[in-house]
């Protein structure tokens, strides 16, 4: 099936007709994370750089495409995902990055750059907290869910069941706004990266003058799945 934002809502209103969602999807909420071969994501980027108060904007595209499973030393099943990226509709796919990812009852942990981090945990709760980075030696860091089960209208597109990971930890130095939004059936439909360190002066924080920082927005363009 191969969806674009103009039939996500007809088909995210008919999902529990037609995916098959298993016992344990229905009990945890991993159908917030469709994982099968031949499943991708197009999403569409606006990235903005900032630099000293100067801001640089482009746009793209990043396709996430599921192309095999494997079972890994571990004896876990495994699914490589294909990143790929491109300037504009009409451009050719370029190669971009590879990572997998593993699903349990428990959680689903994302491998890149040969670090394990948790994307999601199960079951899927309103207020759930966890440890991102609990697979490495990274430090720790806390995502929580926000507005389980929830209906959703994101830039003029509708959907019946959708939850926010909140992971963005902002001081009085950084602005650190980061969030991903679910879709039950479909994965992620929309990503904020936003994280600006802000000048200072004398030792005052100036939150008029960004430093330096990043900020992208995704949103997804279509999703298709051979399921």
């Amino acid at each position: 099936m191969k969806y674009s934002r103009f039939l996500l809502l007809i088909i995210v209103g008919l999902c529990s007709c037609t995916e098959k969602i298993s016992l344990a999807d229905n009990d945890l909420g991993q159908a917030y994370f469709p994982v099968h071969v031949g499943n991708y994501w197009i999403y569409d980027v606006a990235e903005t750089k900032a630099l000293n108060n100067q801001y640089d904007s482009i746009s793209y595209q990043v396709r996430e495409l599921i192309d095999t499973v494997f079972t890994n030393q571990a004896n876990e099943l495994t699914y490589r995902v294909l990143k790929s990226r491109r300037s504009g509709p009409s451009q050719p796919w370029g190669n971009d990055s590879i990572y997998t990812i593993n699903l349990n009852a428990l959680d689903v942990e994302v491998t890149k750059n040969n670090r394990r981090t948790i994307a999601l945990v199960f079951p899927v709760a309103e207020g759930k907290e966890w440890n991102v980075n609990a697979f490495n030696i990274a430090e720790e860091k806390e995502y929580y869910y926000q507005n389980v089960n929830q209906p959703l209208a994101i830039q003029g597109q509708s959907y019946v069941k959708t939850m926010k990971i909140m992971q963005g930890q902002p001081n009085e130095i950084v602005l650190d706004n980061r969030f991903e939004v679910f879709a039950y059936n479909i994965g992620m439909i929309y990503k904020k990266f936003q994280f600006y360190e802000y000048a200072q002066q004398n030792g005052e924080v100036d939150k008029t003058n960004v430093a330096t920082g990043t900020k992208r927005i995704f949103t997804l363009n279509e999703f298709y799945s051979p399921e």
